[in-house]
């Protein structure tokens, strides 16, 4: 039963984070109507603090619910085979069905929101440096989860800081948002 209470929670808290990412966008510049300028920006990464703070309450209260499969596929790789089979083959299955079906709904009910930043140098330097950022953030979580046990609001807050810093560093490279499932390459 407990595996089933986890698969559903990844899938739920998977889809409401693809949706907290369109939400985002629609709050700060459409409805408090500020622009891509530093305020804007600004108000963004603040909400999008207080969002990752939110997550990670989720993912406590869930007892392990997760939207990203690296924070659950590490700590399946270091458990027994057991563990590793049944985050391979239902947690992060259900993730990925809890995104799509959360990216789809997004696209029918808000089309304009689907386009989404355009990578700024080739294909396979965007794919390189996007990488090597979310390897940082894997890192920085990992050493967080052994360094700092149990202080949830300590934790929270470096990782989403830090999130935050590389999400911005990321994009002023490439253009792109660590997230290839809203970077177009096309032209």
């Amino acid at each position: 039963m407990g595996l089933f209470k986890l698969v559903v929670a990844d899938f739920i808290i998977s889809f409401l984070w693809v949706w907290s990412g369109a939400l985002q966008k629609v709050f700060v510049f459409k409805v408090l109507g500020l622009g891509h300028d530093h305020v804007g920006e600004t108000v963004k990464g603040v909400v999008s603090v207080v969002n990752m703070f939110f997550f990670a309450y989720l993912g406590k209260i869930t007892h392990g619910g997760a939207y990203n499969p690296l924070t659950v596929l590490y700590s399946a790789v270091s458990g027994d085979f057991v563990k590793f089979l049944n985050t391979v083959g239902a947690r992060i299955p259900a993730q990925v069905c809890g995104s799509i079906v959360g990216v789809r709904l997004i696209l029918s009910i808000i089309p304009d929101i689907g386009s989404g930043p355009r990578l700024m140098v080739d294909l396979h330097k965007g794919a390189l440096t996007e990488g090597l950022l979310t390897f940082g953030i894997v890192m920085i979580s990992l050493s967080l989860s052994r360094n700092i046990p149990g202080d949830f609001f300590m934790k929270t807050w470096i990782a989403s800081v830090s999130k935050l810093a590389l999400h911005i560093l990321g994009s002023d490279l490439t253009g792109g948002c660590m997230n290839p499932a809203s970077v177009s390459t096309l032209n």
